[in-house]
């Protein structure tokens, strides 16, 4: 339960099934009142019989653009960087973040109040610490030049020596002329939008730089928490999309054990293949078959907890009873906190021999060339907040038309980052998707040029690779002799093509008419010598008018199935009859033995 309730309803919201609240962090930094303040605010769930977690310890660092103040709008710091920077553009000062992600100073001040927190609380075992909410770089996840500030500037002449390792070969790369390393200085997105060489490497070398300084300055946090308690988990919650504001997921995912993320179970998806052993956990909000649908998806696609979003008490109201929205998300909490999660919990992703490259540097050049266009038509990039950065582009929607065309055709993909495809993570794959690359390293070239040499199927929308890493445009794309281009990346050629070099899933899905079934998402899981499969219908708003949708599983031989949630028997069948009702999921145990 993320609110903070009065005793009758935290009482209430124990017998419902909840098992733990948040405890908010003291930000004060005064060490002489804090176990009293957090024995105040820990209190009244130990009263109620409620764990809990703690929240909000270090949001004024993680979070200073977008964070609660009573006296103050969200977000009104980034505000004053917005005006400021319309009153002069010309004023750097706009784009030093307060405080600096890069201050030893700030660091070290977190790092004392982090562990003063868990000194003060390691015996009560809280499930975890988080560092800060709907953290960012600057709004969530905005665009904004951050951080120009000199401890930042001195950070990234640092990185920029490891990624280059000579001057040299950064002014190659940049097109500049700087004679030392303390020149050195970013191309500003005022500047980059003015280029017409292609050369946006100044600028897309800094936007990987202030990722960097995100992902280290979570990571100094998590450090923090662990070096107080090597057992305690450190988290962030309301993690955002892929994108800005530090959601370089490649790097974000290893930063932390715990990690609640808003939106999309991509994200989701992503964060686990980059950090297997991280915990996620999904927020329930909403009302209805909706809600129901979210947990369960998000259930299904790895999460391992949700925070209940419960400001006006309608979930639990504060006598205590169950509020309106309690019925429809009752059975699937009931479900999750028995033996059908526990099942979850103990199964692993099952991953087909296709991957899915994410690829950061090409979402840095997307967005380049799209303010290019909006610049033309007389659009300002520095007017567009967090929401505008949350719109569809060319590689989401490629993203998203993978991912999710593979779970509807019962496949499981493994994301791979650009490290990750350079470094072999191919071995074991026939088909590499490649949604949307716009960017790829030299290493990338060669793994793909590589993978397609040795019988590897690749399969992209645009034609890949048109810019190297950094963001510089080569003179021709490297790999339009062996992409195959799927313009859209629709599901049939998808299926067709992935069909064709040998990875399809070993079961279908069929309407009682006999056709494919193509409103289904399909989750694969193993459990020892047990495959889980679990299919749940896309969300309809309309209800499950008729009834639940009637499908047939068909199975290429005899085999053990079992009904997790209905506590029948295992049969032995070669079809299954399936009813799948708007929200809830069929989950089945299959084998070859009984």
């Amino acid at each position: 339960m993320w609110h903070t309730h009065g005793p009758a309803q935290l009482a209430g919201a124990r017998r419902l099934g909840v098992t733990a609240g948040m405890a908010t962090g003291v930000r004060d930094d005064q060490p002489d009142r804090l176990a009293a303040a957090l024995a105040s605010r820990v209190a009244p769930l130990r009263q109620a019989g409620l764990g809990f977690y703690v929240g909000n310890i270090a949001t004024d660092f993680y979070a200073a653009y977008h964070r609660w103040q009573p006296d103050h709008p969200l977000t009104w710091l980034f505000d004053e960087a917005h005006a400021r920077h319309r009153a002069d553009p010309a004023d750097r000062a706009a784009f030093m973040r307060r405080p600096s992600l890069s201050d030893p100073a700030w660091l070290g001040r977190i790092a004392a109040r982090l562990r003063a927190h868990v000194r003060v609380l390691a015996p009560l075992r809280p499930l975890y610490y988080s560092l800060g909410d709907e953290t960012g770089i600057a709004d969530l996840t905005a665009a904004w030049d951050f951080d120009l500030s000199p401890p930042s500037l001195a950070a990234m002449r640092v990185w920029l020596r490891g990624q280059y390792g000579t001057l040299a070969a950064l002014n190659r790369e940049w097109g500049t002329g700087f004679a030392g390393w303390d020149e050195v200085t970013p191309t500003p997105t005022d500047a980059a939008l003015a280029r017409r060489d292609g050369n946006f490497a100044g600028w897309t070398d800094f936007k990987a730089w202030m990722d960097v300084a995100f992902a280290r300055a979570v990571r100094a946090g998590a450090e923090a928490v662990h070096a107080a308690d090597p057992t305690a988990r450190a988290a962030i919650e309301g993690a955002q999309i892929p994108g800005w504001g530090g959601y370089d997921y490649t790097l974000l995912a290893g930063a932390v054990d715990v990690m609640e993320i808003t939106g999309a179970d991509q994200a989701q998806g992503i964060a686990q293949a980059f950090n297997p052993a991280l915990v996620t956990l999904t927020t329930a909000t909403g009302a209805g078959a909706r809600e129901a649908y979210g947990v369960w998806r998000a259930a299904l696609a790895g999460s391992r907890g949700t925070i209940l979003w419960d400001p006006d008490g309608e979930l639990v109201a504060p006598d205590g009873r169950p509020g309106a929205r309690w019925p429809a998300l009752a059975g699937v909490l009931g479900e999750l906190g028995g033996p059908v999660g526990a099942y979850l919990r103990a199964a692993t992703p099952h991953l087909d021999a296709v991957a899915i490259l994410y690829s950061p540097a090409s979402f840095r050049v997307e967005w380049l060339l799209d303010r290019q266009r909006d610049a033309a038509a007389g659009k300002d990039w520095s007017l567009r907040n967090s929401e505008a950065e949350l719109a569809e582009t060319g590689l989401r929607a490629a993203m998203r038309q993978a991912s999710e065309g593979l779970a509807h055709l019962g496949l499981q993909p493994r994301w791979l980052s650009p490290a990750m495809l350079a470094g072999g993570g191919l071995r074991g794959a026939r088909a590499l998707i490649l949604p949307h690359a716009l960017a790829l390293s030299d290493a990338e070239v060669t793994a793909v040029r590589a993978f397609a040499a040795g019988g590897g199927t690749v399969l992209a929308d645009i034609p890949p690779g048109g810019y190297d890493g950094h963001g510089r445009r080569r003179d021709a794309p490297p790999l339009d002799d062996v992409a195959r281009l799927l313009p859209g990346l629709p599901r049939a050629g998808l299926g067709v093509h992935l069909a064709a070099a040998g990875v399809a899933p070993r079961f279908t899905l069929t309407r009682p008419d006999g056709a494919p079934a193509d409103d289904v998402t399909i989750r694969a899981l193993r459990h020892g010598d047990t495959t889980l499969l679990a299919f749940q219908r896309d969300f309809s708003e309309a209800g499950d008018v008729g009834g639940p949708e009637a499908l047939t599983l068909n199975l290429p031989r005899p085999l053990w199935v079992r009904d997790l949630r209905d506590g029948q028997a295992a049969r032995r069948v070669a079809h299954l009859a399936l009813h799948l009702d708007t929200a809830t999921p069929a989950l089945l145990a299959i084998s070859a033995a009984r």
